[in-house]
C-alpha cells in the first residue's frame, strides 16, 4: 500500500492532499474516494486549516452530511447509508 502525499496546512496540522474537485459539489474537494465499493461513499472537504469542513457524500444521490472530523464517519457508516444519506433511506 502506498502512502498518499500530505501537506502541512495553516493551522499546523498535516492533512492528505485532495484527489481533486468534487464534480457534484462545487467548492468541495474529494479526499477519499470509495465510490467503487459495495457500499459507496466519498469523503469531501472544504476550506483549509482551522476552517476545514469535512463531509461524507453519496456518489449516487449527490447528497452530503457534514461531520465534525474524519473519525466521526465510522459510527455513521456502521448505522448504514440511511444514517447519512437521506435519499438512500
Amino acid at each position: 500500500m502506498t502512502r498518499r502525499p500530505t501537506r502541512v496546512e495553516s493551522d499546523g496540522r498535516k492533512r492528505v492532499v485532495p484527489l481533486g474537485p468534487c464534480p457534484w459539489l462545487p467548492g468541495w474537494e474529494i479526499t477519499h474516494d470509495h465510490s467503487t465499493q459495495r457500499d459507496p461513499y466519498v469523503m469531501v472537504r472544504q476550506g483549509e486549516g482551522a476552517a476545514t469542513i469535512n463531509a461524507i457524500s453519496c456518489p449516487i444521490h449527490h447528497t452530503f452530511t457534514v461531520v465534525r472530523h474524519m473519525i466521526a464517519v465510522r459510527p455513521l457508516r456502521r448505522q448504514g447509508r440511511a444514517a447519512w444519506c437521506p435519499d438512500c433511506g
